[in-house]
Order: C-alpha cells, then sequence, then structure tokens
C-alpha cells in the first residue's frame, strides 16, 4: 500500500476522530442537569407575604439591635477568648459590659450557609440552602479538566462532584429563597429602619435576594464572598500579605470586580478608597445618627478577617513589632483595624445615649481558616470548612445594658439560630406559624431564669459530613468517605479520643436522633458544589465540601 493511500486512511479516521473530540470536549455539562432544577413553593411564598403584611401594632418603645458578624473569625483571635498575641480591647469590652458565651455554635463551617442561618433563624438545610452558592461552574469538558489540573497543582483542593452543574438561568436563583424570611424583613412590620453594610454573601440576583428587595432599606459592601480591603493593592500605607494558593490568587485576580464589586443600595461604587473595614465603620456610624429617634437594625457583616490578607500599615508596623511574622501581623492588624471600628460602634451609642435601648450580638460566622496557614485554632480541632469544633464553636457576645448581666461567662451551648428567636422575644413580634423555628429565645437562660440548656440537641449536615451535639457527646461521619467519630466535649474538648469503638451503643443513639432531624430536610442541596477541600489532622486524611 503506497504511503499516499496510508495518509488518506489516516486522515478519514482522525479528522472524524478530532471532531468528535471537540465536540465531546465542548458537550456542555449542564444537560443532565435537571436535578438541580431551583423550584420555589408559591404557596409558602404568599403565606410569608401575608405575614409581613399584616399589621403589628406597637405600644412601647422597641430595641435597637445592632448584630455584628466578623468573617473566619476564630475563638484565638479574639483576646477574652484567651488569645495572647492580638488585643481586641473594643471586643473584650463588649464582653466586659455583657455576656460571653463559651459554647456558641454556628449552623454551618462556611460563610454563605452560616449566614443564612443566621439571618432566618432555621437551620438552613430546610431551604436547600445546604452548601455555598456557586460563582463560577465549568461549562464545559475542556474548562472542567483545565479547572481540575490547576486546582490540583495545590494537592489540598479535590473535585467533588460529577461534571454535571445547573442550567445558567437556574444559577441566576442561587442564594437565600423568596420563601425565607430575613430578620430585616421580619423586623420591618414594626417600622424598624434596616441597614446591612459589609458582606451580604446570599445572593446576587437583583429580583430575589440582594439585599435591598430582602428587607433592607440600606445597603453598602460587597455581595460575594471577598473584597479586597484597599481599592489600590498597591500602595504605600497597605501591607499585603499573599499566599501560594489557586483560591487565594482566584482572590487576588478577583479583586474588586464582579461578586467582589462594592455596591451601595444596589449601585455600583468604581472607586471606594477608604480602607474598607473603616468604610463600614463610617457608614454604620452614618446609618445610626440618621435612626437615632426610631428603632433600627443595624446588620454589620465585616469581611474581616477573610482573604485576601490587606492590613494598614500602622496597624501593620505595631503588631510585627510583636510577632516579627509578616503573614500574622498582617493578620492580626486587620483583626486590630475591625476591633477598633467595633469600639468607634460602641462609643457612638452611648454618646447618643441609646446604649440602655440597644442589643448588641457579637459572632463570627464560622471558625478561623486554619487551612491558611495564617492562624489556629488549638486546642481546637480543625478549622473553617470543617465540622469539628475549630471550624463551628464561635466566639458569641451579647450586651443589653441593664436588661442583661454584665461580664458573664455562660458556659451552655448555645446557636446561631437563637437570634432570631431572641430578637422576636424582645420586640415582641409574633413568629410565624407555618415554619418551623430552630432557635429559642437566649434571655430567660441568660438571665439564669431557666437553669436548663438551652437545646438538648445541635445539629450539622453539609452534603456528606454530617454530625450532631447532644448532651456532652458529639458525633461526627462522612457518609461518602466512611469516617465516623465520637466524642465526650465535656472532657475532650480538642476531640483527640475518639470513642466510636469504646461506646458504639452511644454513637447509635446520636445517629439515629440527628437521621429523624435529617428526615424533615430535602434530601439534597438546591446546587452542586464543585470541591472538597483535604485536611489532614493528626495524621489523618478528612475531605470536607468547601
Amino acid at each position: 500500500m503506497s504511503k499516499k493511500i496510508v495518509k488518506r486512511i489516516a486522515c478519514c479516521i482522525m479528522i472524524p476522530l478530532m471532531v468528535c473530540v471537540f465536540f465531546v470536549a465542548c458537550y456542555p455539562l449542564s444537560t443532565g442537569a435537571t436535578r438541580w432544577r431551583i423550584k420555589f413553593d408559591k404557596d409558602v411564598i404568599k403565606e410569608k407575604k401575608e405575614f409581613l403584611s399584616e399589621p403589628f401594632l406597637v405600644n412601647e418603645k422597641l430595641p435597637n439591635i445592632i448584630l455584628i458578624v466578623a468573617d473566619d473569625l476564630g475563638m484565638n483571635d479574639v483576646s477574652c477568648y484567651g488569645n495572647s498575641i492580638v488585643e481586641t480591647p473594643n471586643i473584650d469590652s463588649l464582653a466586659a459590659e455583657g455576656i460571653r458565651c463559651t459554647e456558641a455554635y454556628v449552623s454551618s463551617a462556611v460563610c454563605a450557609p452560616s449566614r443564612c442561618g443566621i439571618l432566618t433563624g432555621r437551620y438552613q438545610q430546610r431551604c436547600g440552602f445546604e452548601t455555598q452558592q456557586m460563582e463560577y461552574y465549568p461549562t464545559n469538558l475542556i474548562e472542567f479538566l483545565t479547572g481540575k489540573y490547576i486546582s490540583q497543582k495545590d494537592t489540598n483542593w479535590v473535585v467533588a462532584t460529577k461534571p454535571r452543574y445547573p442550567y445558567e438561568w437556574q444559577i441566576a436563583k442561587q442564594g437565600v429563597p423568596p420563601t425565607e424570611i430575613t430578620l430585616a424583613e421580619f423586623l420591618k412590620k414594626a417600622d424598624y429602619a434596616t441597614g446591612i453594610i459589609g458582606k451580604w454573601h446570599l445572593g446576587k440576583n437583583p429580583k430575589l435576594n440582594i439585599p435591598n428587595v430582602r428587607g433592607f432599606d440600606y445597603q453598602f459592601g460587597c455581595y460575594g464572598a471577598f473584597t479586597l480591603y484597599a481599592e489600590n493593592a498597591v500602595q504605600e500605607d497597605i501591607v499585603n500579605y499573599k499566599r501560594q494558593s489557586f483560591s487565594a490568587k482566584y482572590q487576588w485576580d478577583m479583586a474588586r470586580r464582579d461578586d467582589a464589586m462594592i455596591y451601595e443600595n444596589n449601585h455600583k461604587i468604581k472607586h471606594e478608597s477608604q480602607y474598607l473595614t473603616d468604610a463600614i465603620r463610617d457608614r454604620s456610624l452614618r446609618f445610626i445618627e440618621q435612626n437615632k429617634d426610631k428603632p433600627f437594625f443595624l446588620y454589620i457583616p465585616f469581611t474581616a478577617v477573610h482573604e485576601p490578607y490587606q492590613a494598614k500599615l500602622d496597624k501593620y508596623v505595631k503588631e510585627y513589632y510583636k510577632v516579627k511574622d509578616k503573614k500574622k501581623a498582617v493578620y492580626n492588624a486587620i483583626i486590630r483595624s475591625m476591633d477598633d471600628a467595633i469600639g468607634v460602634i460602641q462609643q457612638e451609642i452611648k454618646t447618643l445615649g441609646l446604649e440602655e435601648n440597644t442589643l448588641f450580638i457579637f459572632l463570627s460566622d464560622n471558625g478561623s481558616a486554619s487551612y491558611t496557614g495564617v492562624t489556629s485554632n488549638k486546642p481546637l480541632k480543625g478549622g473553617k470548612l470543617t465540622l469539628f469544633e475549630g471550624g463551628i464553636n464561635i466566639p458569641f457576645i451579647i450586651k443589653w445594658k441593664n436588661h442583661l448581666p454584665e461580664n458573664k461567662v455562660y458556659e451552655q451551648p448555645i446557636s446561631s439560630l437563637d437570634i432570631f428567636s431572641t430578637v422576636a422575644a424582645i420586640t415582641h413580634l409574633p413568629l410565624p406559624t407555618d415554619r418551623v423555628y430552630d432557635g429559642v429565645n437566649l434571655i430567660p437562660y441568660l438571665l439564669n431564669e431557666n437553669t436548663s440548656a438551652p437545646h438538648e440537641e445541635l445539629f450539622w449536615r453539609i452534603d456528606h459530613v454530617h454530625a450532631i451535639r447532644k448532651g456532652d457527646y458529639k458525633l461526627i461521619y462522612s457518609t461518602r468517605d466512611k469516617w465516623r467519630e465520637l466524642y465526650n466535649l465535656k472532657t475532650d474538648k480538642g476531640e483527640q479520643d475518639n470513642l466510636i469503638q469504646e461506646m458504639p451503643e452511644k454513637a447509635n443513639e446520636l445517629d439515629s436522633v440527628l437521621k429523624n432531624w435529617e428526615n424533615d430536610l430535602p434530601a439534597k442541596p438546591m446546587w452542586p458544589r464543585i470541591m472538597d477541600y483535604k485536611f489532614i489532622i493528626d495524621g489523618k486524611t478528612y475531605l470536607f465540601p468547601a
């Protein structure tokens, strides 16, 4: 056979093969994604609207609510919880004038689902907000494999799902669903002025779930998971610390574009030159001044101390003098800027004579991001993303002058879900009866009028990882990866002694209670995640949804 004929045969084979490979590579990964179709219950939405439209007669002066949520702040990042490196005198003063809770939990170990629980008072799994909403999904096999290759350069990131993702018009629905009642929407019933100043991270659909359509009169900040602290990453008064991780590089590259854009009342701010923590502080002061003569709800979700790490030079120099480590000095300086801002806000409330009529709540959305190597949750195990104590046991301080004790430590387990029910109780607003609320009114417990534990059990589920705390015992396991651990938190808060072999009956008891809780939940999240993060803790490998 001649070479010419061989070449023709090869061409006849290769050209169709290349065409097939091309079409397979470009095949849309949303094909077959009907299982990720998001549907909202119209009857529940109707009941919500009817509830919110019902008149509420105000017979007394209602308290102001200031809810401050730090981002990725762990126990060791607040000095009144025992940290001896970074000082947080203003957060400490909140604790000295109020109640410091040592066994406070959030309902998720990752930002957005945790915030959904905080603002709705319900386990976020009830509405399908179980995992982070995604800013971007691969649209075809080429993008998927490229992303997989890049992520695997950082060996801690593992592609977690089969490449079948939602349609673009379904992705646009992700966020806190319109069926849920946010705390801002709830308080509008009593004619509260409502503001959010900081990070939203609960959706960006202008018709469904941005702050201005979810009960907030005023909004300033970013809609996504992060943004730069300083508009210009290269300036003399800013010190940057950039980790060599593909996720960190993504955040730096994003800068203040797309979800990291700064918005004010749904209008893009092209140039916000002020250091973001200071901008959050100053707009909070303005909101308080403008609404001092009527009840207000001010939600201040700081972006601190989330990546990308940028510190003000003056704060950095002071912290570096103490720790002699750039990354820790930058991290600590970010915390100090937030602490200073909280101090100024506290002082404004005192100056205006509003302290006795203002409930302060301060907490973090999850434990610190120990995987960055910048911070640690020790002696607690794990950190952000994990359902070990380092990921979900967080600083929580509540202050209400002359209504709650001062300088008190409360040691019973409580939940961030309790915030909604507590606010409902002190404003005498009735909760809707068409849905389950998972929090409790904390006031009787904090006043010691009720000496029992506020919660008999607390639950967690993030995709394949499940956990329950009942009394002193905690069960945690992965249904996919087949590991199972049981701890006595009273004697082993650091989760070092796995009792699963010694106490199988206790583990089964907790598992049964956990499964009963899960039976009331949707079987799956409303949307898929893309990756798991691999942790090696005490020599053992764990994969947690990221």
